[in-house]
């Protein structure tokens, strides 16, 4: 009887260490490390230099992540929304895959050329491409964490790009990214509403009043992660009266704002 009760509070310490592990760490951009202190998740992560105009990861972090190692080396699944380069490039891609056995992948299917113009080979058997029309929902099993995929539109201009949106549940608490989700939504709304408790969105849906509203109407959020900011020095941040202006506006925008926006900055999941 003794040794089954050790065995009990054995098994729950490494419960609750598990649990006290479940973190989501911001890397840059739109990149984002989610782990359950078992296995973890790249979203939006490898681009490497990105495009100009966009924050990118230090060389050691993303070093790190292309070669598996360190907080990255227990990868279980790396995730790209679309093909943009601010938020995949098929080299560190392909490079964290033959560093990491484990590791699998979603991309979207318009990413295969990409991947085989990089040189994949068996790797691609563990690559699932996904083609998910705005307003589509798809669960995917064979993953370490529950995965659900939303096709989401990237907006006018953009209809072209397939952009996916990943949700997952880790210890009990759901994590979504969108991706670069810009405009209107087919498929979602007050009757339809997206339930998560840490949702990743772009800062543009936060600093009008009037985004916040439709966001409102579409999800039923706990917790909002903005990202996309881009550098002061550009044009774009510019436009909008510079990056401080922007920030400013967009975490007063709401009481649920969470601000994870530094390299490998974290909060824990709870």
């Amino acid at each position: 009887m003794y040794c089954i009760r050790l065995i009990i509070l054995f098994l729950l310490s490494v419960s609750l260490s598990f649990a006290q592990d479940a973190q989501i760490c911001h890397i840059a951009n739109t990149g984002f490390f989610v782990s359950n202190g078992e296995s973890s998740v790249l979203m939006d992560a490898l681009y490497a230099d990105g495009m100009d105009g966009d924050p990118v990861a230090s060389g050691v972090v993303n070093s790190n992540m292309e070669n598996a190692k360190g907080r990255f080396s227990n990868v279980d699944l790396i995730f790209a929304s679309h093909i943009h380069e601010d938020h995949m490039k098929a080299k560190p891609i392909l490079r964290h895959l033959r560093a990491n056995d484990n590791a699998k992948a979603i991309l979207p299917a318009q990413a295969a050329i990409f991947m085989r113009a990089a040189g994949i080979g068996n790797e691609n058997e563990r690559i699932h491409y996904a083609d998910l029309k705005p307003g589509e929902v798809r669960a995917l099993d064979g993953y370490d964490m529950p995965v659900t995929l939303y096709g989401l539109s990237h907006g006018a201009g953009n209809e072209d790009i397939t952009n996916i949106g990943i949700k997952i549940e880790v210890n009990g608490k759901t994590i979504m990214h969108v991706g670069d989700m810009y405009g209107p939504q087919a498929g979602f709304g007050p009757q339809n509403k997206i339930t998560v408790d840490y949702l990743m969105i772009p800062f543009w849906y936060l600093y009008r009043p009037e985004r916040v509203e439709y966001i409102q109407s579409i999800f039923n959020v706990q917790n909002i992660i903005p990202m996309h900011f881009a550098l002061d020095s550009s044009e774009w941040m510019q436009s909008m009266g510079g990056l401080k202006s922007v920030k400013e506006r967009t975490y007063s925008s709401t009481d649920n704002i969470i601000t994870l926006d530094q390299e490998m900055m974290c909060i824990p999941i709870k």
